[in-house]
């Protein structure tokens, strides 16, 4: 029993009522609820009082609250509300109200009531306290004897008290004392699902969907797009409640296993394992030691848990033959879609989930042969021996490529393989990164390592990316599968649910996580899904039960003898697993061919799932069905209902219940007589499905679905590799980054997105709603968005591409000089137009006249660069205590910013903030935005930042012109060039008239849009040049150019200049800026001796080309000449800015690794490709810091 709130209004029989003074006891709301829910009682006393007439009493209903009302009237015109939940009693209730009124009047002058914030009254403050307990109100009773709540009291819920045509939602929304927030949460508190799911917390009615309306509410206060951070910490709390509540649906660790148990005190030893003191975190490849206190929990090859033991086990002759179940209940009678329009590709996945947990050991079905843990045992193994076939051992972590340990999933649909086959080249995308990068810089090149030296090497690489590899697996499954399974990104929805997350109790004890898991028999009942095979991959399966049991075969007649020795036969693998094969796919120097894995997984995509119904597996399985059914009443499994009671569910009372086709009931009610008999794995199956709606995507039965969400939370929770090792100490700091979700990506949060750009970047195209939503057939995906911009006016369907990728074009890879000039000068083109149209959505304007007019103002520009360079290096200059020694980050707080500042304050008039502001960016984010578009133009070479990058440069596009615009317009107005010229921070607007004057007929908008290709796109370029130029000069042995450099600046002849020049270019051509290019040829052509068709692409290597570069020929940078890179632009500004660097005394690289660019090399298409690291442990193109230092002056 409950009192929230205690009231005292004055309620006037016309007109609006005033709160007076009130007081609230709402400790039992989060801290996040409590503005809401005390602004909704206030909102509350004041409707029931307006309606309530004087000298009438009554309690009034609104979800779990009661308002009791006394409205005494008389010459004060008051009326006492208090507001308890339904347990708290009546007569208490009123009698304390009487109370309050009675010593309101006494101790309140009514002078007051005009003015409540004079009001005070503060033993309304103990009444809510006192009262909590009714009893207390037992002396006021006793006086007031007069009360009969029988007749005088009405009870009535708050639809009966409103006026006609009243509606209490209408009154919430155009309520001014309520805020949005507590708008929200009304709408939301109102809902049948809360109310049941509070007041039956033991036996919840899942059709009420109660965890789907939690999930969308924290999807929708979670989004990216939600701007109230008190929204966004309700959220928060919500969701680290339903974490708990899902992590604890299992018992850590199991209370029973299905046979006894090794002993958990000591781990067996794996022989892989080296004997000295291994300083990362690593997974054993049996699933071993996951948890110190108990090293075998889940370790592979132990007994399966039992997580619910049966205390209602029908006797076995009593229950109904496996077949006639099947036949009855389970048999496919019609094919039918998907109703949420998840492809088959989704279940595709699902088989790699399932396959990594459960293993069945065929002797003994009481043994799991897989650890219970999502460590990619299918890729890896789940033992010593496996795990060594598939490495390479070579020094670098590898595995061989495109294979896998698990030859189960050969008999899979072949999409099974394919996604698997695509995970086993990330590992090495992964391993080859760690090596490349280094970051410990502990790594050699194999080739110059002993044997035991290499094999160590080998060893750390492999587990840190298996570590990085294993976390991406994980993290797919939380943003694409779970998110698919939610329907959030057919709802464009971000936001993903995060069970790894760390979080405190009340108590302020860390909630588990990391502690282990053991998966139970229950959830291996679960998951078999055979009604969601599609009609392909239905054909398929027939396909392969045929090749091994014979082509006329009855698979509808199977017997399980015959199934057992068919599938000996088939599971029995020979040779190594660098030859397996699937899907009649052939092998090429070892790796499957890029096309054919993209043929079957676009085929996945565009095919249709099934759905989940009773009568929906198909015939083919039905053998499969009886082995399962089998397995468990052999199992001893428990029954449908134990299991729901187990999950907190509402048991069913009869069939009807289970599911409402009367067909299927009565079937079912005839073979299991009472529905407590139901079997767990047929009632899973032939359960009544949920139909697609918020928070419902995958739309299995009911129970499914919200078993699914509990064990998808303990393996992930519960597994220290995702949790509490989960860092970038042990994954690298760049592994770490990887495996983060990017919801601005255009995929709503996906992993599987990434994936299938980097590791078939030719078969899925930029854009491709194929890759951004590959678990969604792309026709009912296309719809859901329709719809989506329909409500929102928003046109996010024509960013995407929805028809199937075309057959991809070759790339030729051109590293010869001669060839390399060649397609940069003709008969090719780069994309750079097109793209740039993309941000512009219009064809890209003539920009010499703003070339022109900056050509006319170089030697300005000259002196500005220089002064600003000095300035930046006094100004953000750090130095040691007690020494003349400074240090200077020249790349991150003088060459990124100087184009910052030219383009910002000389040219185009743009704010730069100290702090981020949703209408102007600081220098940072400028910098960051400007990269961006200088990428998406020039450097788009990985197709999964296309998407990104594009949708960043269209918005910083798009603040740039109007604030352009603008000052276009203040230029035909006196009085607003008057007001804004005195803003003296702002010199642009001098070179913006001339603009302006020179304009012709361009209007505001194109004349923007000119400025804007001119010189936003090259600035990074341009500041990357400048840093390859300092950075070169300042290795060793360069004392004297950097000395010349200096000389040469100070005199301003032209032989001086060329020499200077040339000392910048003969830079560049050493360390070009970019590495390469990518072209489209657009007709026929031989180039360095490869054959190009029109419409292939070539891949210009401008590293390899400089290399080869005669003496006497300039080299090959690459780079577009536009604004600062206008050659006539840079060769005067350029130098300049190198030799005000070099000036400094003393000049030189910091100590350690602070004093060089982090940058590696890696492999692309045969050629090199160079990459920054940045400061948040990522790649980029473009470097973000360099520490010099010098002595002061």
């Amino acid at each position: 029993m409950k009192v929230y709130h205690i009231a005292v209004v004055l309620a006037p029989p016309s007109g609006a009522s005033t709160v007076l003074c009130s007081a609230s006891d709402l400790s039992s709301f989060s801290f996040y609820q409590r503005g809401s829910v005390g602004e909704f009682m206030s909102f509350m006393s004041k409707t029931v009082a307006e309606r309530t007439a004087q000298g009438q009493r009554q309690s009034v209903q609104e979800n779990n609250y009661v308002a009791h009302v006394y409205n005494r009237g008389g010459a004060e015109q008051l009326a006492g509300v208090i507001v308890t939940d339904q347990e708290y009693p009546v007569r208490p209730a009123f009698s304390l109200l009487t109370k309050v009124l009675d010593e309101f009047i006494s101790k309140v002058p009514q002078s007051q009531f005009n003015n409540p914030s004079s009001i005070s009254f503060p033993e309304l403050n103990t009444y809510v306290q006192k009262y909590q307990d009714p009893s207390q109100a037992d002396t006021i009773m006793r006086v007031q004897q007069e009360l009969d709540e029988t007749k005088i009291v009405l009870h009535k819920t708050i639809e009966s008290v409103l006026q006609r045509g009243e509606k209490l939602d209408n009154l919430v929304d155009r309520s001014n004392a309520l805020s949005a927030q507590s708008k929200m949460f009304y709408k939301t508190t109102k809902k049948p699902a809360y109310l049941n799911a509070l007041t039956n917390k033991e036996t919840l009615n899942d059709r009420y969907l109660f965890l789907e309306r939690l999930l969308v509410l924290m999807s929708r206060l979670g989004d990216s797009t939600q701007d109230s951070e008190f929204l966004r910490k309700i959220g928060d709390e919500v969701q680290q409640f339903v974490i708990d509540l899902l992590y604890k649906d299992l018992p850590h660790p199991p209370s029973s296993y299905l046979s006894i148990a090794p002993p958990s005190n000591t781990a067996v030893a794996s022989s892989s394992s080296p004997s000295a003191p291994i300083k990362y975190a690593f997974r054993s490849a049996d699933g071993s030691d996951y948890n110190p206190l108990f090293p075998t929990l889940g370790k592979a090859r132990t007994p399966y848990a039992r997580s619910v033991p049966s205390a209602k086990f029908p006797p076995l002759s009593s229950l109904p033959d496996p077949g006639l179940v099947f036949d009855t209940l389970l048999r496919r009678d019609k094919f039918v879609e998907h109703p949420g329009g998840i492809s088959s590709l989704f279940f595709a996945f699902a088989d790699l989930v399932i396959h990594s947990i459960f293993n069945t050991d065929t002797k003994d079905w009481n043994i799991n042969n897989a650890s219970s843990y999502l460590d990619l045992s299918i890729l890896y193994g789940s033992s010593d021996a496996e795990v060594d076939s598939v490495r390479r051992k070579d020094g670098t972590g590898r595995l061989w490529d495109d294979v896998f340990a698990d030859g189960r999933l050969l008999l899979m649909p072949p999409a099974s393989c394919a996604l698997l086959v695509l995970l086993c080249r990330n590992h090495n995308y992964v391993a080859d990164k760690i090596l490349s990068i280094n970051e410990r810089r502990t790594f050699k090149d194999p080739k110059s390592l002993s044997d035991d030296d290499r094999a160590a090497q080998d060893t750390e690489i492999f587990q840190r990316a298996r570590l990085v590899n294993s976390a991406y697996f994980v993290q797919i499954i939380l943003g694409d599968y779970v998110g698919t399974i939610l329907g959030l990104a057919r709802d464009g929805r971000d936001w993903r649910l995060d069970p790894l997350m760390e979080m405190r109790q009340l108590n302020h004890e860390f909630a588990p996580r990391g502690e282990g898991n053991v998966v139970s028999v229950e959830f291996n009942l679960m998951y078999r899904w055979h009604a969601t095979l599609s009609r392909k991959d239905s054909e398929w399966t027939e396909d392969v039960f045929h090749q091994y049991l014979g082509k006329d075969t009855d698979l509808s007649q199977v017997t399980p003898e015959e199934f057992h020795k068919a599938a000996r036969s088939a599971l029995k693998q020979t040779g190594s697993v660098k030859d397996w094969t699937f899907h009649g796919l052939k092998r090429v120097n070892g790796r499957f061919k890029d096309e054919d894995l993209a043929k079957v997984l676009l085929d996945a995509t565009e095919w249709r799932a099934g759905a989940f119904k009773a009568r929906g597996i198909p015939a083919a399985m039905r053998v499969i069905e009886i082995l399962g059914i089998q397995q468990s009443r052999k199992w001893g499994a428990c029954s449908l209902n134990e299991f729901r009671k187990f999950m907190g569910l509402k048991p069913y009372e009869n069939f009807e219940q289970w599911n409402t086709d009367k067909e299927i009931a009565a079937a079912a009610r005839s073979l299991y007589k009472h529905i407590d008999n139901l079997e767990l794995h047929v009632g899973l199956q032939a359960e009544e499905a949920k139909l697609p709606g918020p928070g419902a995507g995958l739309c299995p039965g009911y129970t499914i679905s919200r078993a699914i969400l509990a064990d998808a939370v303990c393996l992930t929770r519960g597994d220290r590799y995702l949790t509490v090792d989960f860092t970038p100490y042990n994954l690298t700091s760049w592994g770490y980054e990887d495996c983060q979700f990017n919801v601005a990506d255009g995929s709503y949060g996906g992993m599987l997105t990434k994936l299938l750009f980097r590791t078939l970047p030719d078969h899925y195209e930029p854009r491709s709603a194929y890759a951004h939503f590959p678990f969604m057939e792309p026709s009912y995906m296309k719809k859901e968005v329709e719809k989506r911009d329909n409500k929102t006016g928003k046109k996010e369907v024509s960013k995407y591409v929805w028809e199937r990728p075309p057959p991809a074009r070759s790339t030729t890879v051109i590293g010869n000089y001669d060839g390399v000039q060649k397609v940069l000068q003709a008969e090719f083109v780069t994309g750079q137009e097109r793209r740039l149209q993309g941000i512009l959505n219009h064809s890209v304007p003539d920009t010499k006249l703003t070339q022109q007019l900056l050509f006319a103002n170089r030697d300005e520009w000259s002196r500005y660069f220089v002064s600003a360079t000095k300035t930046l290096i006094q100004s953000r200059s750090i130095k040691s205590p007690g020494q003349t020694v400074r240090y200077i980050d020249i790349v991150k707080d003088v060459v990124n910013v100087l184009p910052i500042k030219w383009i910002c304050e000389e040219i185009a008039g743009l704010h730069i903030r100290d702090a981020p502001k949703r209408d102007h960016y600081t220098e940072q984010q400028y910098i960051k935005r400007f990269q961006d578009i200088c990428r998406y133009v020039f450097l788009n070479t990985h197709p999964y930042h296309d998407w990104e990058l594009r949708e960043s440069s269209t918005q910083t596009y798009t603040y740039f012109k109007e604030d352009v615009q603008d000052d276009f317009k203040t230029f035909s107005s006196w009085i607003s060039d008057r007001v804004s010229s005195l803003n003296e921070k702002d010199n642009s607007r001098k070179f913006l008239k001339q603009l302006w004057a020179s304009r012709e007929t361009k209007e505001p908008a194109e004349l923007a849009a000119s400025l804007f290709c001119e010189v936003v796109p090259t600035a990074a370029h341009f500041s990357q040049a400048i840093a390859h130029v300092i950075n070169f000069y300042l290795d060793e042995g360069r004392d004297n150019d950097r000395a010349e450099i200096v000389a040469l600046s100070s005199t301003h002849t032209p032989e001086s200049q060329n020499k200077l020049v040339k000392y910048i270019h003969d830079a560049l051509s050493d360390d070009p800026p970019v590495s390469g290019l990518y072209l489209i040829a657009t007709r026929d052509s031989i180039v360095d001796g490869n054959r190009v068709a029109a419409g292939d692409r070539v891949f210009a290597s401008l590293v390899e080309a400089n290399k080869q570069r005669p003496q006497d020929q300039d080299g090959v940078y690459g780079m577009t000449e536009h604004g600062l890179l206008y050659n006539p632009l840079f060769t005067q500004i350029a130098p300049k800015v190198v030799a005000t660097v070099f000036s400094l005394p003393g000049v030189k690289r910091a100590p350690g690794e602070s004093g060089k660019l982090n940058r590696f090399v890696e492999d692309y298409r045969g050629a090199p490709l160079q990459q920054y690291v940045t400061y948040e442990g990522r790649t980029s193109p473009f470097p973000d810091s360099l520490l010099l230092q010098y002595h002061a002056a």
